[in-house]
């Protein structure tokens, strides 16, 4: 029987998130600790998860996405944006098919889970139909699966390094610009996470967007320096000034604490790592953190430090 399998790693925004929503800057990378894939398999009839509907036409419908449960809307909505970019998919002998998916991304963390399940489904369906993705397309096509299919606030970042994998500087401005960059300009990181699920990301975001759209000075002040700290935090690494860059990390967290709010237990999580030397922010919405060290030596004690408290904590595994 005929399988296809694609995979989407994690990742960390380390500088500029989340200010790819309004069209800013970002650092981020993608960290192959945890992965989600997606399989397609041929079948007798289509099924989307656990879903069975008649024809892929049907998930491709308007609004089905939508009305599906968990990860089958993420698959729906996948296919959908698939079908709208090449519309002979629907006509395939090739269309009747299962596609289901796998994830050890930790939920509602802010580690990029949904956004990997659906670029791992576009890389699958594209593998599936022999139709050629560049990475930018994919990561648009992603972006509107989730955006104008399920509604869901979100910026392109995630999208985008998922996409293009690696250590990436983004600049959203027209017409954008994706530069990949040599991850040994990082220092020594660590990410910390929440293992217990928090608030979904775009719920997060649903609150600060109606300021921004009414132009409130403190969000839009707060923007522009996020944009900002992710131009000078690329800067710094090119210079092999890890004492700049570490500030910028810091800085960073307190800009978006000022506009967004930040959990307790997100609260602590920056408490512990700063009490053990180490520069921290959040990597996307809440539920986890990414972290700059002074030394490779200061990982032991913090590490204990965060499982002590409940996190559980990994120094990410990235590749150029």
């Amino acid at each position: 029987m005929r399988s296809v399998t694609a995979v989407a790693y994690a990742r960390a925004g380390l500088l500029g998130n989340p200010s790819d929503i309004y069209g800013g800057r970002a650092l981020a990378f993608t960290f192959r600790d945890f992965s989600a894939s997606v399989t397609l398999e041929a079948a007798e009839r289509v099924s989307v998860g656990v879903v069975g509907v008649e024809s892929l036409r049907a998930v491709a419908a308007p609004g089905f996405a939508a009305r599906v449960p968990g990860g089958a809307a993420l698959l729906a909505a996948a296919i959908k944006r698939l079908t709208d970019h090449v519309p002979r998919v629907l006509d395939d002998a090739c269309s009747r098919l299962r596609i289901d998916f796998a994830s050890d991304i930790p939920r509602q963390v802010g580690l990029g889970g949904s956004s990997a399940i659906v670029v791992a489904a576009l890389r699958a369906l594209a593998d599936w139909f022999g139709i050629a993705l560049d990475a930018s397309t994919l990561a648009d096509l992603a972006l509107a699966a989730e955006t104008e299919e399920l509604g869901i606030t979100a910026g392109p970042m995630d999208r985008v390094v998922q996409a293009h994998e690696g250590f990436l500087h983004m600049d959203f401005r027209p017409p954008r610009s994706y530069r990949a960059l040599d991850p040994s300009l990082l220092p020594p990181l660590f990410v910390a996470w929440d293992p217990r699920p928090g608030e979904d990301s775009g719920a997060v975001h649903d609150r600060v967007r109606p300021r921004w759209e009414r132009g409130e000075p403190e969000v839009v002040a707060a923007v522009e320096s996020l944009a900002r700290m992710a131009d000078e935090g690329l800067e710094a690494l090119r210079r092999h000034d890890v004492t700049r860059f570490r500030r910028l990390v810091d800085e960073s967290f307190e800009v978006r604490a000022s506009v967004w709010e930040v959990r307790p237990r997100d609260r602590a999580m920056v408490t512990i790592g700063r009490r053990g030397g180490a520069a921290v922010k959040l990597c996307g919405s809440g539920g986890a953190v990414v972290g700059a060290l002074r030394d490779e030596a200061e990982y032991a004690a913090l590490a204990a430090a965060y499982r002590e408290a409940g996190y559980d904590v990994l120094r990410p595994r990235i590749r150029a």
